[in-house]
C-alpha cells in the first residue's frame, strides 16, 4: 500500500511541478499555523502582525535597528498602551503606562510575579526551575527574597557600617581621579571599579585596587557588551543565533565565584560571618529547608547580588556626569548646596540628603531621564489573568515599559529635557511622585534600591565636592539621550576633565 501511495504522489509531483508543490506546502503550513495560533478563548490586546515561526521579530529588528529605548514608542501610538507581541513561539504583553504596570505588578501581583524561566536564555542560565532571588518563582522565591533582604540588613544596608565603606570608596575614587591632573580621561572604568568594590565588600568581603581590574568585573563587562540578542533572547530561536561566547563567559563567571567560595571555606568560622559567601557556606551546612536553601539557589543569590549591584548603579553615575558636563548651571547649583551643607572638611552622609533638596532632585532627574533598566525585569503569568479587560493566558511574558512611563508628557512635563527643578515645590521641598518607578514596583521591585540610592548620593556628592567636570577642549559634549541599550542602558564612552575645586 505504501509503495502505491509513493508512486501516486511521485506521478502527481512530476505532473504539476516542484514549485507548485512548494507553494501548496507553504500555504498548507501557513493555514495550519493560523488555525493553531487563533485561540477564541484568548482575548489578546492589539499588536503588530505576527508571521509564522518568527512572530514579530522582523518588525522589531527593523524598528529597533538603532537599539534605543525610544525605538518602540511609535508602536504605542499605533496599537495603544497595552500591546500583544509574539516573538517566535513566545507571547508577550507590553505595558506602556504607570496605571497598567500598577495593575499588573501590584494589584495582580499574585498571578504576574513569576519569571519566564522556560525561555531558552534564562533556562540556560539558571535551569528550567529557576534559581536564586532574581529567577526563582513561587513560595521558594518569596522565602529566598526574604532571606536576602534580611541578610543585606545584617551586612550593613541602611546602617553606618556600609555607609562608611561607601564614603571610603568615594575618597579612593577622588584620589584616583586627581592623578589625571585636570587632563581629559574616560571616567567609565573608574566608576565601574568603585561601584564594584562596594558590592564586592558585601558579597566577597574584599575590595580591589583601581590598578587591578577584578576578573569577575572584566568578565561581566565583556558579557554586557556582547548582549546582542535583543528580542531574540526571549525565543527558542536563540539557541541557533545566540553567540556561544556569551554562555562561555557566564560559565567562566560561575567558575570565578566558585573559586571565591572555595577560598572562603579554607578560613570559614561559623561564629564569624564576614560576608555573603560565608553566609552561603553556613546556610548550606545548616541544611535549612533543604528544598529551598539548596547550594544552587544560594549560589545564584551571590551571582544575582553581584550582577544587580554593579552595572546598574555604575551606569547611573556615568549618566550623572554626562548631565553635569552638559548642564554646568545644574552642576554649579549642586556644588553650592554641597558647600553650604557639607563644606570641604568631610564626606557626605545620608543624613545630609534631607537638607540638600536640589542635589536629591538632580539625582531623581538622572534616574528619570536616563532610565538604566528601560524595560525592568521580565514578569510572567503563573495562571490566566485579566489586564485592562484582556484575558492573558498562563505562561505569557509581561514587560513594563519603565522608559515610556518616565518619558510620558502626561506624567512629566517636557520629559526629554534635563530639568531637576521639576522635582521641587515652591518652598524648595522635594516632590514625591508615584510615577517615578526606575526600580519598578510590586513584589519584584529591585531589592538593591536602598543600596543604589545610597551609593548614587554619596558618590556623586563627593565627586562634585572635589571637582568641576567639563567637556575637554575640542571635543563634542557627550550624548545625553542615546547610548548602548542592552540589558541595561549605558552612555556611549566619553571623556571629561575633572578640575580640582
Amino acid at each position: 500500500m505504501t509503495n502505491v501511495l509513493v508512486q501516486i504522489f511521485s506521478k502527481l509531483f512530476a505532473t504539476i511541478g516542484l514549485p507548485t508543490v512548494m507553494i501548496f506546502a507553504a500555504v498548507l503550513l501557513l493555514s495550519l499555523w493560523i488555525l493553531s495560533s487563533s485561540n477564541p478563548r484568548v482575548n489578546w490586546p492589539p499588536g503588530p502582525l505576527c508571521f509564522p515561526v518568527v512572530g514579530c521579530l522582523p518588525q522589531l529588528m527593523i524598528s529597533g535597528k538603532r537599539r534605543q529605548p525610544t525605538d518602540l514608542l511609535p508602536w504605542y501610538d499605533t496599537y495603544g498602551d497595552i500591546m500583544h507581541i509574539q516573538l517566535g513561539e513566545q507571547h508577550m504583553i507590553m505595558l506602556g503606562t504607570y496605571e497598567l504596570i500598577e495593575e499588573a505588578f501590584v494589584k495582580n501581583a499574585a498571578t504576574v510575579s513569576d519569571r519566564p524561566t522556560w525561555v531558552y536564555f534564562i533556562r540556560r542560565l539558571v535551569g528550567k526551575d529557576g534559581a536564586g532571588v532574581a529567577f526563582k518563582n513561587g513560595h521558594a522565591w518569596k522565602e529566598l527574597r526574604r532571606f536576602t533582604v534580611s541578610s543585606l540588613r545584617d551586612f550593613g544596608l541602611g546602617r553606618k557600617s556600609l555607609q562608611e565603606k561607601i564614603q571610603d570608596e568615594a575618597r579612593y575614587l577622588v584620589q584616583n581621579i586627581e592623578d589625571e591632573n585636570g587632563k581629559a580621561f574616560s571616567p567609565s572604568a573608574r566608576i565601574g571599579k568603585a561601584v564594584n568594590n562596594i558590592i564586592s565588600i558585601v558579597v566577597f568581603g574584599a575590595r580591589y585596587d583601581y590598578d587591578d581590574t577584578p576578573k569577575m568585573l572584566s568578565v561581566l563587562e565583556e558579557s554586557m557588551r556582547m548582549n546582542k540578542g535583543g528580542p531574540l533572547s526571549f525565543t527558542n530561536l536563540a539557541r541557533f543565533f545566540f553567540p556561544k561566547k556569551k554562555f562561555a563567559l557566564v560559565d567562566k563567571f560561575y567558575s570565578l565565584v566558585r573559586q571565591e567560595v572555595k577560598r572562603h571555606r579554607q578560613s570559614f568560622d561559623p561564629t564569624d560571618i564576614r560576608d555573603f559567601i560565608d553566609l552561603y557556606i553556613k546556610v548550606t551546612q545548616d541544611r535549612l529547608d533543604p528544598e529551598i536553601y539548596t547550594e544552587w539557589n544560594v549560589f545564584r543569590i551571590i551571582v544575582d547580588l553581584y550582577l544587580a549591584g554593579t552595572d546598574t548603579t555604575a551606569n547611573t553615575l556615568r549618566w550623572s556626569l554626562v548631565h553635569m558636563v552638559n548642564h554646568p548651571d545644574v552642576q554649579k547649583r549642586v556644588q553650592q548646596e554641597i558647600d553650604r551643607v557639607i563644606g570641604q572638611g568631610r564626606v557626605a552622609k545620608m543624613e545630609d540628603k534631607a537638607r540638600m533638596p536640589f542635589t536629591e532632585a538632580t539625582i531623581l532627574e538622572v534616574l528619570r531621564l536616563s532610565t538604566v533598566v528601560p524595560m525592568g525585569g521580565p514578569h510572567a503569568t503563573s495562571e490566566a489573568t485579566t489586564l485592562a479587560g484582556y484575558t492573558i493566558p498562563k505562561g505569557t511574558i509581561i514587560l513594563g515599559d519603565l522608559y515610556r512611563v518616565l518619558h510620558d508628557k502626561n506624567n512629566f512635563e517636557d520629559p526629554y529635557n534635563f530639568k531637576p527643578e521639576r522635582w521641587l515645590e515652591d518652598d524648595g521641598k522635594v516632590i514625591k511622585s508615584d510615577k517615578m518607578i526606575p526600580f519598578s514596583i510590586g513584589p519584584r521591585v529591585c531589592l538593591g534600591k536602598g543600596l543604589a540610592e545610597m551609593e548614587s548620593f554619596i558618590f556623586l556628592t563627593t565627586l562634585l565636592q572635589n571637582f568641576t567636570f567639563k567637556v575637554p577642549e575640542g571635543e563634542n559634549p557627550p550624548n545625553g539621550m542615546e547610548g548602548l541599550n542592552a540589558i541595561t542602558f549605558s552612555p556611549h564612552n566619553y571623556n571629561v576633565c575633572a578640575v580640582r575645586r
